[in-house]
């Protein structure tokens, strides 16, 4: 299938089916309590070869993970024993134990990988591709006299083997994973006209994109659609997705997007800044570069790197909360379960900061490897959680 037919079919399929479950999650699951599981932070630092657990109980490292060059993200498994990390360097996804941190295996994947996620629920691990592929896995056959592929690799989290690429519009940048799991969402790189997605969404059960998303109604730049950043999701009470909100490249501000139609519902735009407020060094057109819903639904947070700060609106009625100041090219963020505090990783100063959003205070800064971007949570329970200090003897000979 062409590229240009991927495009067309996307935009006019069913909008999906939504299983309702018995209770809504966010990509942090909301915990009242931490008794009986670990909480922990994983930060991947996109410029090195060591990855970083920190412990949010006392703000500080308590494990390195050797390996994975270049990485663009760790994230956890469903049976919390293994991290799996996207490694853009040897076009692999590195897996992890997440006990001992050590190496189980690599994962080759058809090019290199921006985001990976997990799907729990189909013990699926999504790969974003970063470029067209030569050497896609099963399903897709690549046109000897057309183009490369872009594509979306699928790893079997059982057997730890790609057993699919999915071919989408373009090369994807991340990919995410809906609150209920029946969907996954891949954001895609490169400019778009009007009629083609630059969000497309895959059935898990099929492993094929049903659905096309355009980001529209402002304009800047002179274009008036616009490329996809990192994306965040609102559920609703049933667990089903009600909200998407996206970030765009080159652009401060975010869009809303109801999830069931795919209309813009509203955006979300940070006050204006002095110019001589605002950063330019480094941001590589990723303005804003980072959102997360918190666990408890209150509220949505959004990084600026243009702006140096992260903003806060509440939910759902979308009122501005305030903004912290976390220094040069803040990027991805993620919250502790009980919705109160947020790690920001802050690239241009090779640090994580910890902020108290009550109080809308830093309280704690945490000294990172070489340009942390990408940081998840991870729960796990206190036999899978490594012992304090594994890999940082290492690390400090």
């Amino acid at each position: 299938m062409t590229g240009s037919s991927i495009g067309r079919l996307s935009l006019t399929a069913l909008a999906g089916v939504f299983i309702a479950v018995s209770a809504s999650a966010q990509a942090v699951k909301k915990l009242d309590s931490y008794d009986g599981v670990e909480v922990r932070l994983l930060q991947s630092n996109n410029a090195g070869t060591v990855q970083h657990i920190i412990d949010p109980e006392i703000n500080e490292v308590v494990g390195i993970i050797h390996g994975c060059p270049n990485p663009h993200n760790v994230t956890l498994g469903p049976d919390s024993k293994h991290y799996y990390c996207a490694n853009e360097l040897e076009e692999t996804v590195d897996v992890f134990d997440t006990k001992t941190l050590d190496l189980v295996t690599q994962i080759p994947l058809s090019a290199r990988p921006n985001k990976v996620a997990i799907n729990k629920r189909h013990r699926k691990a999504y790969v974003a591709i970063a470029r067209r592929s030569a050497n896609p896995g099963p399903g897709v056959t690549v046109d000897p006299n057309g183009r490369f592929p872009s594509l979306v690799d699928v790893i079997d989290i059982d057997t730890h083997a790609l057993v699919k690429s999915i071919e989408v519009f373009s090369v994807v940048h991340n990919v995410f994973v809906t609150p209920d799991e029946n969907h996954v969402v891949a954001g895609l790189r490169g400019s778009v006209e009007s009629g083609q997605p630059t969000i497309q969404v895959i059935d898990p059960v099929t492993d094929t994109v049903v659905r096309g998303l355009e980001l529209t109604g402002y304009e800047q730049y002179g274009r008036t659609h616009h490329e996809v950043r990192p994306m965040a999701f609102l559920a609703n009470e049933d667990g089903s997705t009600k909200w998407l909100f996206a970030q765009a490249t080159a652009i401060n501000r975010i869009w809303v997007l109801d999830w069931e139609t795919g209309e813009n519902v509203d955006f979300l735009v940070p006050p204006a800044l002095p110019l001589w407020e605002k950063n330019a060094d480094g941001i590589q057109t990723g303005d804003m570069h980072g959102l997360e819903v918190l666990p408890d639904k209150s509220a949505v947070w959004a990084s600026s790197r243009l702006d140096s700060r992260i903003y806060g609106w509440s939910l759902p009625d979308l009122s501005f909360i305030g903004s912290v100041i976390v220094g040069p090219s803040a990027n991805w963020m993620t919250a502790t379960p009980d919705s109160k505090y947020m790690y920001v990783a802050v690239s241009g100063a090779d640090h994580t900061l910890a902020i108290d959003l009550a109080k809308q205070q830093i309280v704690g800064k945490i000294k990172a490897g070489a340009r942390p971007a990408r940081i998840a949570t991870a729960v796990l329970p206190p036999d899978r959680v490594n012992p304090r200090g594994t890999g940082m003897a290492e690390e400090n000979e």
